[in-house]
């Protein structure tokens, strides 16, 4: 297996819901590890790499998706799992952000609040439908670590970190804008084109 890196750097208010409010009363607010940081579940980052690279297959006729990140096949009615080949690991905070709010009371600068309600065809705020929402603040950088089983697998990666404009709650109202970056031995892995599947597109 080879080991790399993907960069998260969030330009825009970012959430992966899951978490307890630590600002208030927030109806959703950010999966925190035991310290108190912010981090995005590897299942998450996957996600989002696996729904690039199905993109790709259907621009390509390629077979990446299910290779790298696992599909489940019914052949002649019979389902089981193929197991994929990508690990993806938790996405936490570098390190020197981290060190800058080892203080507990310096955490809470990681996490604003907003609040939205839905409007009527008028433009006019329906009721009760205020909700508040804890959300991370612009400009962090994340870091999680991958393995892949080679390097066409590595480039495909890349590629899909190429193609992913946000994630977690709330991208297609603005939240969660950001770019990936896969390093290896602190390098850029550069994408280039999207390399055939070792035997062939889908069966």
């Amino acid at each position: 297996m080879i080991d790399a890196r993907i960069e998260i750097a969030f330009d825009a208010e970012w959430l992966v819901a899951g978490g307890d409010s630590s600002l208030g009363t927030a109806d959703l607010a950010p999966m925190k590890d035991a310290d108190g940081f912010p981090f995005v579940p590897g299942r998450s980052l996957r996600g989002v790499l696996r729904e690039a690279v199905c993109l790709v297959d259907d621009c390509t006729g390629g077979d990446w998706a299910g290779r790298l990140f696992g599909e489940r096949i019914v052949p002649g009615g019979v389902h089981h799992y193929r197991e994929g080949t990508v690990r993806v690991g938790n996405a936490l905070l570098v390190r020197d952000l981290a060190e800058a709010c080892a203080n507990p009371e310096d955490r809470r600068d990681l996490y604003a609040t907003l609040r939205r309600t839905a409007l009527t065809s008028e433009r006019v705020a329906r009721r009760h439908t205020l909700r508040e929402l804890e959300v991370c603040v612009p400009g962090l950088v994340m870091t999680a670590d991958v393995q892949a089983p080679d390097e066409q697998a590595l480039r495909v990666i890349a590629f899909a970190c190429g193609l992913v404009r946000s994630l977690g709650h709330g991208r297609s109202r603005g939240l969660g804008r950001c770019r990936l970056t896969l390093t290896r031995d602190e390098n850029p892995v550069e994408a280039g084109e999207i390399p055939p599947p070792p035997d062939g597109g889908r069966p």
